[in-house]
């Protein structure tokens, strides 16, 4: 029989897609192999078959055997990187940390000696090693000892049963202080990418990485802040340079009794802030005392464990797109300190009520990690 009566027959036999029998894929190999039969007049012959199956069958040899798979043949492409390069690899990237802190790929390439690749299949290799290329941190590296003080304060608060209510009430505001760098262009400042460096997600900086522009000699707007719950910002003083514990119990004594009567708590005096030893002095002490208040601690090098950490990220995230919405390309050192103040104050308390809530997550992320930063 012909192959253009075959053709014709098994148009007139259609019955859908089905198994390619033992005859019609001899015919398929015949047609295409001996009679060079291609593209669609290939296809024409066999309707009820997919265009896949039939090519697949067109390639098989006329003796009958399997195609020949010529992936199982080879091992693949040669691995661009040696055991050895993707050791430099990693042991620049250790040495660049503690020399520059900041730097991209390109300069871990050029360091490590390893130019026979591009730039991309180290980055490729980083990732695999658990690094990203991400924003500078600025805090710490939590040492054994204070992982073992920040499970034992949790799991404290886990037997006292201290929930929502406690957070919200039992404390009468959260207080911290926060500088905010003065630049004569803030537009331009706000539109500049931050920092960023290779690192594990879960790492903080050993050694001389910082936020970008955090250097020696600028100038900061200085500001006591302390929030409240369903009362917003019941205290936000400013004072000029570092904050001393002289300085703090100024503060204390000008400003602590109407942050109380402004709080959520006004009998309880009760406020939470962090272990800073100007906080802590002797003098401070004293002023905290005189007023009647009560210092609730928590541990060293714990900063997701104070909500105002979270509202001081919101506040200077506002100010940036504030100059950028404004275009505030020039602005003095009194302008910056209105415009934080302004900035702080007309916070919604809602938005602060949030930051408060989420106190209880906090205490149960930090027992879950074992005392390991939270992603507070």
């Amino acid at each position: 029989m012909e192959l253009k009566n075959i053709a014709l027959f098994l148009q007139m036999t259609k019955k859908g897609r089905q198994k390619v029998s033992l005859e019609h894929s001899a015919i398929i190999r015949a047609a295409y192999q001996l009679s060079n039969i291609r593209g669609a007049n290939l296809l024409k012959m066999f309707p009820q078959y997919s265009k896949a199956s039939i090519y697949k069958h067109a390639k098989k040899p006329l003796n009958g055997e399997a195609a020949r798979d010529k992936r199982k043949q080879n091992k693949g492409r040669p691995r661009k990187l040696s055991l050895q390069d993707k050791r430099s690899i990693v042991r620049s990237l250790k040495s660049l940390r503690e020399k520059e802190g900041s730097f991209t790929s390109k300069r871990i390439q050029h360091d490590s000696g390893v130019k026979h690749v591009s730039s991309r299949t180290i980055r490729n290799h980083l990732n695999q090693e658990g690094y990203r290329y991400l924003q500078t941190r600025k805090k710490g590296l939590l040492h054994a000892k204070d992982l073992k003080s920040r499970v034992r304060f949790c799991r404290k608060i886990k037997r006292q049963q201290l929930g929502d209510e406690f957070w919200r009430t039992g404390i009468s505001f959260y207080l911290d202080g926060k500088g905010f760098q003065y630049k004569r262009n803030p537009y331009d400042q706000a539109r500049a990418p931050g920092a960023r460096e290779w690192r594990k997600r879960g790492e903080g900086l050993k050694f001389n990485c910082t936020a970008k522009g955090k250097k020696e000699g600028g100038v900061n707007v200085n500001f006591m802040v302390a929030i409240s719950y369903g009362k917003g910002v019941v205290l936000c003083e400013q004072y000029d340079g570092p904050i001393t514990g002289k300085k703090f119990a100024a503060i204390v004594k000008s400003s602590f009794s109407k942050a109380f009567k402004k709080s959520s708590n006004q009998k309880g005096k009760r406020f939470l802030m962090d272990g800073c030893p100007r906080h802590n002095s002797m003098i401070a002490k004293r002023a905290i005392e005189n007023v009647g208040g009560l210092v609730f601690k928590i541990p060293p090098r714990s900063p997701d464990l104070n909500p105002i950490e979270n509202f001081f990220h919101t506040l200077t995230v506002r100010l940036n797109n504030d100059a950028i919405k404004n275009q505030i390309t020039r602005e003095s050192f009194a302008e910056l300190s209105a415009r934080v103040k302004a900035t702080a104050m007309n916070f919604c308390p809602e938005e602060i009520d949030k930051i408060i809530d989420s106190m209880d997550k906090r205490i149960t992320a930090v027992i879950k990690q074992n005392g390991q930063r939270t992603k507070y």
